[in-house]
């Protein structure tokens, strides 16, 4: 199981406590887009939230704790988006394109968020940052073994070395970092399709998957 951090919550309704705290952290990262994370107060979250600052502190108690949850938020969701596309397909190298368009897919549709993560990471405190930092080495791995599942159907992969996860899943984040440059070489749909294609290349998988 993929450690992750314990807020203590003053409320003991756990569908709740998650329900809201989704909430706040979509909240959250509004917040923090406009104003960055340091600039930004509880109060400013709350009021973005709907909620009194008491109330809020119903479900989490600093700043620390509403960043964690927006990277842990924004983590599941492009992990879910992978599983979604895998769930009919059967084929090993069918299921490694599948993820990789997915994830390529979301990665330019949360591309806002995805900027906002990579800018504000380093303020998580250490607690925080080890919980994010082991979420990330899990979704890491989810790749790697969609990689041996290729490579164990019989499948030469001569491009998947032991830094093919690393670089699959890293490699797209640049369709949120290097928006402001891509948008103007060509359209998004292009943009991935082109990105799909030369990882599948790189991995040794020719087109038409």
């Amino acid at each position: 199981m993929t450690p992750t951090r314990v807020i203590t919550a003053q409320v003991s309704d756990t569908g709740l406590v998650n329900e809201r705290r989704a909430h706040i952290a979509q909240a959250a990262a509004r917040v923090f887009r406009r104003k960055g994370f340091h600039n930004a107060t509880i109060r400013d979250i709350a009021v973005e939230a709907g909620l009194s600052q008491g109330s809020l502190y119903n479900y989490v108690r600093t700043k620390d704790d509403i960043l964690y949850l927006v990277h842990q938020d924004m983590t599941a969701a492009y992990a879910r988006d992978v599983e979604r596309a895998l769930e009919d397909v059967t084929e090993p190298r069918a299921r490694l394109h599948a993820a990789i368009a997915a994830f390529i897919h979301s990665m330019r549709e949360r591309r806002a968020d995805i900027a906002l993560i990579y800018q504000e990471t380093h303020a998580l405190g250490e607690e925080s940052r080890r919980a994010v930092l082991a979420q990330t080495q899990a979704f890491i791995q989810r790749f790697a073994q969609l990689i041996e599942e290729a490579r164990a159907a019989g499948m030469a992969l001569p491009g998947a070395g032991p830094l093919a996860a690393d670089i699959v899943t890293f490699l797209p984040v640049m369709l949120s970092l290097r928006a402001w440059r891509l948008r103007d070489i060509m359209p998004g749909d292009a943009a991935e399709a082109e990105l799909v294609g030369f990882l599948m290349r790189g991995l040794g998988i020719q087109d038409g998957v």
